[in-house]
Formats: structure tokens, C-alpha cells, sequence
């Protein structure tokens, strides 16, 4: 499961923060942080 989410929270990573307001690039990154430091853990809102 952790692996899965990773991926889904890496997946085209630069694309969509080059590409998506200041806001929801700091989710963005905020679900990398949640996943690495809680793997298996947390769901994503995006």
C-alpha cells in the first residue's frame, strides 16, 4: 500500500507543480512529506 501511494504522490510531480497554483502545490508536497514520513498511513486529497 505505501508503495502505491508513493507513486500516485510522485506521479508527473514536476509537471503538476509546474502547472498548478501555489496552493495545490504546497498539497502536492504535502502529501510526498505524509507519505515518506508515514508510509502506509495517509490518503491523498488530490
Amino acid at each position: 500500500m505505501a508503495n502505491e501511494q508513493l507513486s500516485n504522490a510522485l506521479r508527473d510531480l514536476p509537471g503538476r507543480a509546474l502547472n498548478v497554483s501555489v496552493e495545490e502545490r504546497r498539497i502536492l508536497f504535502q502529501n510526498v512529506s505524509a507519505v515518506l514520513q508515514n508510509p502506509g498511513s495517509r490518503l491523498f486529497k488530490l
